[in-house]
């Protein structure tokens, strides 16, 4: 906590574990780690850059990282149980003939339950605390047994990775798995893990203060606590929490929500026509994916995770299938479609299937056992976009979206181009009639 320092003149502020590697730098966290916890925190100091050089808001960073460390140290000498073993405690429970639920619940269960406890008893000498002679995930199966279970932030996290199918870090999931650490990562680094009862709302008001110091967006502040919020959802519906009756993640404010954001520009005709030069002097890989991604609108990950046999160039309309396979993820049900194929996108399409002389894929180079190389794929297209005065693949995208608008074409049939519609143009009118009139609509945004 900041303390006051009365002298004559003007109030001096000390702000305990405040400190600057040099006079003008920026400033840090720096706090001693107490004696008896040295070893198990593997360090004598726990240094933390602030990233800000205004004393009030290093102050109240402060603040949190205290409250934090000062949980974490709590638990650590009571001897509660760290995060991520809830599994293995129901791995143990389960090889002793128990639930993973309280044993007041099991019935017919005495002579497990006696079995279980009693070997659990020959670990512990004498008088002795449980905490120092059993395993963490031993006793978390003894608190799941006497209903008296505790859930942290960390078991959230787990239950939302464990449905989502990312507790293994893997190509086809590396992207949602980031997402989801650095959601936790904003309420860790600044609370601390802890159990989710003692979390309040003001605590999530500092962090989304905090985080907006140090300049984070006020939408990416936003959908990272999204998760955090949906995260506990799932684990009160996982386990039947009955003492989690207030989701502290729920119904939070950010203020000026989406003011600071940074409009997507729009490529104009000279930049579009910039583009198309490069894509007619090279025929290659980038460009055959730049041409489909300039005419259709499509994301990247959609072109470049494409197989040969979603390029149908033999119908009445060309077109692409853009489905879920599996090497790729499409983003949203909606993300299903098919996309005829217009001006650059049908030449390049030709280009890129006579180039893969019947592979499977159509863009072998980005594509591996795991999944679509979508940053490899990304990295190389916007190498050259940039040279092209255009940022990233998504103005493209983006700029299709004003060529659609500019072209006059119907708000639901933009929205089918573009992955957006939950309803299906063919549902209405057939696939064929709907592939002619998304086809024209494509060859308006051409002229």
């Amino acid at each position: 906590m900041p303390r006051l320092i009365h002298r004559s003149g003007p109030i001096s502020v000390t702000v305990r574990h405040l400190w600057q590697k040099h006079p003008e730098g920026p400033f840090y966290y720096r706090r001693r780690v107490p004696k008896e916890l040295v070893p198990a925190v593997g360090k004598t100091y726990i240094v933390e850059a602030l990233r800000t050089r205004d004393k009030t808001l290093a102050a109240k960073r402060i603040l949190m990282l205290t409250r934090r460390d000062d949980e974490q140290w709590f638990r650590m000498r009571s001897g509660l149980v760290p995060e991520g073993d809830r599994e293995k405690a129901e791995d143990l429970l389960g090889s002793h003939g128990l639930a993973p639920i309280p044993f007041a619940e099991q019935w017919d269960k005495e002579i497990n339950y006696d079995v279980f406890i009693e070997r659990m008893e020959r670990k512990v000498p004498g008088d002795e605390h449980p905490s120092d002679h059993l395993d963490s995930h031993e006793l978390r199966a003894l608190d799941i047994l006497k209903g008296s279970e505790t859930y942290t932030l960390a078991d959230a996290k787990r239950v939302y990775l464990k449905k989502r199918d990312c507790l293994e870090v893997r190509p086809d999931n590396r992207k949602t798995r980031n997402m989801v650490d650095s959601a936790f990562d904003l309420v860790f680094d600044n609370l601390g893990d802890r159990d989710i009862t003692k979390y309040r709302r003001r605590d999530v008001s500092e962090v989304i203060q905090i985080a907006l110091a140090a300049g984070l967006k006020t939408t990416s502040v936003r959908r990272r606590l999204s998760v955090v919020r949906a995260a506990i959802n799932d684990l009160v519906r996982e386990y039947e929490v009955d003492d989690i009756q207030r989701n502290p993640f729920a119904d939070f404010e950010i203020p000026k929500l989406g003011e600071d954001s940074d409009e997507r520009s729009s490529l104009d005709a000279k930049q579009v026509q910039a583009i198309r030069t490069y894509i007619a002097e090279k025929d290659s890989d980038t460009a055959n994916i730049i041409g489909m991604l300039l005419d259709t609108g499509a994301r990247i990950a959609e072109v470049v995770g494409l197989w040969s046999d979603d390029v149908v160039l033999d119908a009445d309309v060309p077109h692409i299938v853009l489905h879920k396979n599996p090497l790729r993820r499409l983003k949203t049900k909606a993300s299903v479609r098919k996309l005829p194929l217009v001006g650059d996108a049908l030449a390049c399409a030709k280009r890129a299937m006579k180039a893969s002389a019947g592979d499977q894929h159509l863009f072998s180079r980005y594509m591996s056992t795991g999944g679509v190389k979508n940053d490899a794929a990304s990295a190389a297209v916007n190498k050259v976009l940039k040279r092209l005065e255009c940022e990233t693949a998504h103005w493209l995208r983006h700029t299709m979206r004003t060529r659609l608008r500019n072209a006059d074409v119907p708000e639901p049939r933009a929205k089918e181009i573009q992955g957006w519609s939950r309803e299906s143009i063919a549902e209405q009118y057939g696939e064929q009639t709907a592939l002619r009139n998304l086809q024209a609509d494509l060859l308006k945004t051409l002229s």
